[in-house]
Formats: structure tokens, sequence, C-alpha cells
């Protein structure tokens, strides 16, 4: 069965968690699988548009994806309308939004099936990303409808290979606490590179040299992982309503 036209909000407001990587991976394995993707990049920084023409440069792109860079919800709404309006397809559609949580962002998150924060295990991190929940949960007394707030999922972000004991304490009191996924996201060179050349699947089918077309695979097995259960919570959503 298709998924259809999913909208999921990359929100948080610690710098440095892992918004980009995630939202480079997700579009990565949503390309992969076939699905057309749309980003919209609503950060002044650019750095998710800056990174589409670096991979188009290097032919590391795909006709299926697209990133549109936009501070204004009224064009996201009408693109969002575009999209909605064309024949039943899949198509995800990523919301990476600039840095912090606030009311500015109200008018965005709003038309998402759901909003994502990355985190890494640190308590700088853990502190930031209560107060995204915080933010989170004061929308739903500044919309008419509470029900019209998207749910919000956490994706731990960065794990190294071998986690420190105060590292894993970190995760451990992130899954107890927050609504998490069961999947992780690892400290993979493969995302370093991801940043610089472009998508996960195109740089590997580029790629001769079998140990990193390996690290590659692997990258985007996980990452399309996470995109199944984020996936999954949207689902559960729809069928609840």
């Amino acid at each position: 069965m298709g998924k259809g036209v999913r909208v999921i909000s990359v929100i948080n407001r610690k710098g440095g968690c892992g918004k980009s990587t995630l939202v480079r991976g997700l579009a990565s394995a949503a390309v992969a699988r076939g699905e057309r993707v749309t980003v919209f990049d609503t950060d002044s920084s650019q750095g998710i548009y800056g990174w589409m023409k670096v991979a188009v440069r290097l032919g590391n792109w795909s006709d299926q994806a697209e990133v549109i860079h936009t501070y204004d919800p009224a064009e996201i709404t009408a693109r969002l309308d575009a999209i909605y309006a064309e024949p039943p397809h899949d198509h995800l559609v990523l919301i990476d939004t600039f840095g912090g949580a606030s009311e500015a962002l109200d008018d965005v998150v709003t038309q998402s099936h759901l909003i994502v924060a990355p985190i890494r295990p640190g308590r700088n991190d853990y502190t930031e990303t209560m107060e995204t929940l915080v933010w989170h949960e004061r929308l739903k007394g500044r919309v008419s409808d509470p029900g019209d707030v998207p749910e919000y999922r956490i994706v731990v972000n960065g794990i190294t290979p071998d986690p420190s004991a105060t590292e894993r304490e970190a995760i451990v009191h992130i899954l107890e606490t927050m609504p998490t996924i069961e999947e992780p996201i690892l400290e993979r060179k493969a995302y370093k590179q991801t940043d610089g050349e472009g998508l996960l699947g195109a740089i590997r089918d580029k790629t001769r040299k079998g140990i990193i077309q390996n690290h590659l695979t692997n990258a985007l097995e996980e990452m399309n992982a996470v995109l199944d259960l984020l996936d999954g919570a949207i689902a559960g959503r729809m069928e609840a309503v």
C-alpha cells in the first residue's frame, strides 16, 4: 500500500543536534525508495538549499527531489496544496526549521503530520530538547483545536560506536522520559560525506570502492529504518483520526 503525502517538520531549539543530518538522511532514504521528496529550507543559512546545489553540481542528486528555500508559511501552504492536488503518489515533505522553537513556527508546523527532533546524548541537548517539548505543549493552547497539533517524536542522534557510561546513561534517560523512536542514528562518516556531496544512494552508486559502498549502504538502511518508524507514527495518527 502506498504511503501517500507525508509532511514532517524537523525542529529543535538546540543548534548542532543533527537536524540537517536527519533531513539529508530521510530525503536520501525516500529517494532510494522511488518516492518524490520536497524539502523546505526555512533557515537563513540556506544549509540544505546549498547542499542541493553542491549535489547537483557533482551529479549526486535526483530529479525526484527538490529543495525550496523560503521563510514564508503562505508559500509553503501553496506548495503543499499543489502537491495534494496531484494524482495520488508517495511524497515525503520535510520542513527544515530555523533555529529555536517559537510562535513564529506555529503556522508551519501545524501543516505537518509529525514533528521530529533529533537529540544527541548530552545534558545541554536534553535541556534544550525538553524546552522544545514545552513549546509543543504550549502550541496546543495557541490553536483553536489542540487536535490539529501534530504529535512529536524524538530521534537519538550521533551515538558513537562505543558509547561511554555517561552516554549510555543519557540515552536511557531520553528513552524513559521522551517520545523516542526505537531506531537511533549512529555517528557515521557516511553522513559527513552526504553533507559535502549529496544523496546517500547517488554517492554510493558512483563509488567503486566496496568498503565505502558498504558504509553508505549501512547509513541508507539506518535512515530507511528511521523513516519507517516515522511513517508508522503518522499512519497511527491518521487511523486514530
